[in-house]
């Protein structure tokens, strides 16, 4: 199933779009099946991180520095993934949005991973981490079913004391799907990280295992009117629009 639709279509069809994802439970896994099926459509796919990223399963890791061309590369390599430099074998580093930003108009498309969470499905961002550059023409906001209805003391949540500390919350407090819904569309949770100008959609990922949870995540989140809002699978290669 493609995922494309899950992006509007003019935010991705155009030269020099650059898509942003973000949250947790399944950037990695969206990055790399979405820059496949844009590699199908388009001839220079980019695909990188704003923040460290763990290795590729899926296409070989390229590496530059932030300055000059890189369309040799994307010549040789599309999806070309590319990353700074190895720390290593297990970490590598990406590029800061002012050097991600110089390379865009360079491509058909650039997707990016713009937050960590350690493969966990939800987390709490410090001041740290960055924030969605403004040249990003979409953001997809992913969030695991798997967090729903669980506590603090499961591990379910990147950042467990500031998460608790950020929405005065005990270990034991029981994170539903309401919980959930306003973490990722208020303005003191994922949505500080993220400008108003830039549009957003959001994913629900493990659909396949938590099929309720996800279904009920993804209504709470539609009734804040942000963006569109699928559930589904990625490891599957599904997904349901909530907005029909």
């Amino acid at each position: 199933m493609n995922f494309l639709p899950i992006i509007p279509i003019d935010s991705y069809n155009r030269d020099a779009s650059a898509i942003a994802i973000f949250g947790g439970g399944g950037k990695t896994s969206l990055l790399h099946q979405i820059g496949h099926e844009c590699s199908m459509k388009f001839e220079k796919v980019l695909l990188t991180s704003i923040v460290k990223a763990g290795p590729s399963n899926s296409f070989p890791i390229q590496f530059a520095k932030p300055s000059g061309s890189i369309l040799p590369l994307l010549l040789n390599n599309n999806p070309l993934y590319l990353m700074k430099e190895k720390i290593r074998e297990d970490k590598f580093i990406g590029f800061s949005s002012n050097e991600l930003e110089s390379w865009i108009a360079q491509t058909n498309i650039c997707i990016f991973e713009a937050d960590g969470a350690r493969g966990l499905p939800l987390k709490s961002h410090n001041h740290h981490d960055p924030n969605i550059p403004p040249f990003t023409t979409h953001t997809i906001i992913v969030v695991g079913a798997d967090a729903v209805d669980t506590k603090l003391s499961d591990g379910k949540i990147h950042r467990p004391d500031l998460f608790q500390s950020l929405w005065s919350i005990n270990k034991d407090t029981r994170i539903d799907a309401p919980f959930i819904s306003k973490v990722v569309t208020s303005e003191r949770g994922y949505l500080s990280k993220i400008p108003d100008s830039i549009s957003k959609s959001f994913f629900i990922n493990k659909a396949d295992a938590f099929p309720t949870r996800a279904k009920l995540l993804a209504e709470k989140i539609a009734t804040q009117n942000i963006g569109e809002v699928f559930y589904g699978s990625i490891k599957n290669k599904w997904w349901e629009n909530l907005n029909g």
